[in-house]
C-alpha cells in the first residue's frame, strides 16, 4: 500500500460506511488502475491456506482500517511494535521524514488525538523538533490501530521479543496463523542477524544494531522529547 496515492493521503480516515464495493472507495472513482491493482491484490491474499498463509507488512492506513476490514473481511493482523526511540532513530537516519511528508501531516492529526500536549522543545532545533514529530507520528497511529484492531483476528508482536526469543515468538505467530511451525522464518532471522549490511531497506541487520542503535544516535534532548510525547494522555 505504500504507493504515492497512499503516501498522500496519509492519516486521512476511511470508515468501515465509505466502502464501495466498485469503486472501492470514493476517492478513488478516477484512480483505475489502482482499483485493478487493490484487486487483484485482494485476489492474491485470498489464496492463502492451512499451509502458507500470504500477507504484507504496511506502516500506514491505521485510520483506515475500517474501510480496510470491509475492503477484506477475512484479513488478520500481526500488529507489530518496536521501542519508539528506534523507530524514530530509524526514521532519521534513512532519511523517511520528508519523504513521508511528516511535518504536514502529523501534527493535525496528532492534536486530534492528544489536544493537551504542549510541546517543551525550541522550536529553532530543528533536530530535537522532528524527532518530536516522529514521536508524534507513532502515538498517533498506535491510538488509530488500537480503536479499530478490535474488528480484526489480531495479535500484538514486539520486536525486541522476536530479536530474543525468536523461536517462541514465531511459533506464537504460526499458531495465531493457523499454520504448522516452519524452520525458513528462524533460519531467516539467523542469517539476517548475523551482519548488518545493505541499504536503506536491508534485512540484514545485527541485533544490537536492531535494538540499540538508536543509544548511538539520539541526543539527550531529542530522547526527553520523545518521552514527552509518548507520556502524553
Amino acid at each position: 500500500m505504500h504507493s504515492t496515492y497512499f503516501r498522500q493521503c496519509d492519516l486521512e480516515p476511511w470508515t468501515t460506511e465509505e466502502f464501495d464495493p466498485v469503486v472501492l472507495h470514493a476517492s478513488l472513482a478516477s484512480h483505475v488502475a489502482l482499483r485493478a491493482y487493490l484487486f487483484d491484490f485482494r485476489a492474491y491474499l485470498s489464496q492463502s491456506s492451512d499451509t502458507r498463509v500470504l500477507g504484507f507488512k504496511d506502516t500506514i492506513l491505521f485510520e483506515k482500517l475500517g474501510w480496510l476490514k470491509a475492503f477484506i473481511p477475512s484479513l488478520k493482523i500481526l500488529f507489530l511494535k518496536r521501542d519508539p526511540r528506534a523507530i524514530v532513530s530509524s526514521v532519521l537516519r534513512t532519511n523517511l521524514f520528508e519523504f513521508w511528508a511528516y511535518t504536514r501531516l502529523v501534527p493535525p492529526a496528532f492534536m486530534r488525538i492528544r489536544p493537551n500536549y504542549v510541546s517543551q522543545i525550541d522550536p529553532a532545533d530543528r533536530t530535537v523538533a522532528v524527532a518530536e514529530i516522529v514521536a508524534m507520528s507513532i502515538v498517533t497511529r498506535y491510538a488509530l490501530a488500537e480503536r479499530a484492531i478490535q474488528n480484526f483476528d489480531h495479535t500484538e508482536v514486539h520486536l525486541d521479543d522476536v530479536m530474543r526469543q525468536p523461536q517462541e515468538q514465531l511459533e506464537a505467530i504460526t499458531r495465531f496463523l493457523g499454520v504448522p511451525p516452519h524452520e525458513g522464518p528462524r533460519s531467516f532471522l539467523e542469517q539476517r542477524q548475523a551482519v548488518s549490511r545493505g541499504g536503506m531497506f536491508s534485512s540484514f541487520r545485527l541485533q544490537e544494531d536492531v535494538q540499540h542503535a538508536w543509544e548511538r544516535h539520539l541526543s539527550a534532548a531529542q530522547i526527553r522529547a520523545i518521552e514527552d510525547v509518548m507520556q502524553c494522555q
